[in-house]
C-alpha cells in the first residue's frame, strides 16, 4: 500500500489539470522555480491518526491531506472555479475536503496561494487475522 500522500499526488497527476505547471508531494525540491511564474500544487500530509480500536488493536487510518496551491503572478486561469474543480474531482474519488482556507497572497512573491485539505478514513488490513 502507498503512502496516502502519494495516493493524492498520483490522484491529482492523473487530472492533467492544465493549470498546474509543477506538482510536488511532501516538499519543493531545492532548485524549483519559486518565482512565482509557475503555478505549483504541493501535497503533503499533516496527520495519520489510528482509529477503529478494538482488543487494543486498530483498524483503520485516518489520513489528513493538505494541498497547497501558489498560483502564478500572471495567471489568466479562473482561480475560483478550478479550485472547486479540483476539490470536486478528490471528492469523487471518496476524499472528503474537510478544510479550505480563505486564499491569500504570499508577502515574498505575490502569489495568490489556497490551502485545503482532504480526509480519508482507509481499512488496515493485517497480515494472519
Amino acid at each position: 500500500m502507498e503512502l496516502p500522500v502519494m495516493t493524492v499526488y498520483h490522484l491529482v497527476q492523473s487530472l492533467q489539470y492544465g493549470w498546474i505547471d509543477e506538482l510536488y508531494s511532501m516538499n519543493i525540491p531545492p532548485g524549483a522555480d519559486t518565482s512565482g511564474n509557475q503555478t505549483i500544487v504541493l501535497i503533503t500530509s499533516i496527520t495519520e491518526p489510528l482509529g477503529g480500536f478494538r482488543n487494543d488493536q486498530f483498524s483503520n487510518l485516518q489520513a489528513n491531506i493538505q494541498i497547497q496551491i501558489f498560483w502564478k503572478k500572471e495567471t489568466q486561469e479562473n482561480i475560483f472555479n478550478n479550485e472547486v474543480a479540483l476539490m470536486n474531482d478528490l471528492e469523487n474519488q471518496d476524499w472528503l475536503v474537510s478544510s479550505h482556507e480563505p486564499n491569500t497572497v504570499d508577502p515574498d512573491t505575490d502569489q495568490v496561494t489556497a490551502t485545503f485539505s482532504v480526509t480519508k478514513t482507509i481499512i488496515v488490513k493485517k497480515e494472519g487475522l
